[in-house]
């Protein structure tokens, strides 16, 4: 998810933006839905694709360090990653990122008409760290992807735009309905917005599309589950001078202080990996999402293959992703 900041690193991330532009900029200067269908087993080691709005707030970067630290666990298989924002520097950015990790070859899918955003880090990555830079697009590697496994085995987990998965159920319903399990979104508010949330007002016509027929099974991460986690703090400790993932946190915080504007993209992550796992629970069975025009969601009564979260235990789960994220 992307988050507005200034240069003195101490504004608050907005919960929604204008719909026709990004009105901040950083310059550089150096059961039913998330849980499968009772008669199908949830897979020990589930098979995740990333699709993210990197380059404008750190806990995108935050996001990818947790899942791959998991992967290095053996907790789950990353597919890939997709960009969803028209950012010419996060495709050799995420490649950067995942080089790092060891992980050179996870192939990178780039969106095509989405929606322009502003660049916070993503250039310093790609100028700083190896990487090959390759991207493909993302409609093409979302086929791929998809097609190469078995039916019902793919998490889909959107942390930014909707734009590459309104054209993947356009183009390749059946695909989207054979291949994937379920797919975690991190956007809207729960059970009602009084404010347009970030993600969803990114590409609000593909938002809405999404929401309105998506036809897998999808639980929402709402904007007041990463309102109450604080993590990060501990990165510029455990991460080494040569991390990307420290210099993201050191350029938007500065590495020593205390970051107070919430985490939200790690929540939808670490969901998507382990389940409640103590520190969350579903909620909103027998309803639906809906998002109106201007951009703000409501539960409405009369669904059956969606969810949302609900956070019980902030410490828990804090603590849960700053060891993924701490580990390197």
């Amino acid at each position: 998810m992307a988050k507005a900041f200034d240069v003195s690193r101490a504004s608050r991330r907005p919960r929604f933006r204008p719909l026709a532009v990004v009105s901040v900029f950083v310059t550089l200067a150096a059961g039913l839905v998330a849980a499968p269908t009772p008669a199908r087993a949830e897979p020990s080691t589930p098979s995740i694709i990333i699709d993210t709005d990197f380059g404008q707030w750190w806990d995108d970067v935050a996001a990818l360090a947790t899942a791959h630290a998991a992967a290095d666990a053996g907790q789950v298989r990353l597919l890939g990653v997709m960009t969803d924002v028209d950012n010419r520097w996060n495709a050799p950015a995420i490649d950067a990122l995942n080089t790092w990790y060891g992980r050179p070859d996870l192939p990178i899918g780039v969106a095509t008409g989405a929606p322009r955003v502003p660049e916070a880090y993503s250039r310093l990555l790609a100028e700083q760290w190896p990487h090959t830079g390759r991207g493909v697009d993302a409609l093409t590697l979302y086929r791929r992807l998809l097609a190469a496994q078995p039916d019902h085995s793919v998490t889909i987990v959107a942390i930014g735009a909707l734009t590459n998965l309104s054209q993947l159920m356009r183009t390749d319903r059946d695909l989207v309905r054979r291949k994937i399990a379920r797919t975690v979104i991190m956007g809207g508010e729960y059970p009602q917005a009084t404010t347009p949330e970030w993600n969803f007002g990114l590409d609000l016509d593909a938002t809405r599309r999404v929401v309105r027929g998506w036809p897998s099974p999808v639980v929402y991460d709402g904007y007041e589950i990463g309102a109450r986690i604080f993590v990060g703090n501990g990165v510029c400790a455990a991460h080494p001078p040569s991390s990307p993932v420290r210099a993201v946190f050191d350029l938007l915080y500065g590495c020593g202080t205390t970051q107070r504007d919430g985490t939200w993209d790690p929540t939808a992550i670490h969901y998507a990996i382990h389940g409640t796992a103590g520190a969350l629970r579903h909620a909103g069975a027998g309803g639906r999402n809906t998002v109106t025009a201007d951009g703000l969601n409501r539960w409405q009564p009369g669904g059956h293959r969606q969810r949302y979260l609900v956070l019980t235990d902030p410490a828990r789960l804090s603590s849960q992703i700053d060891t993924l994220l701490n580990r390197r």
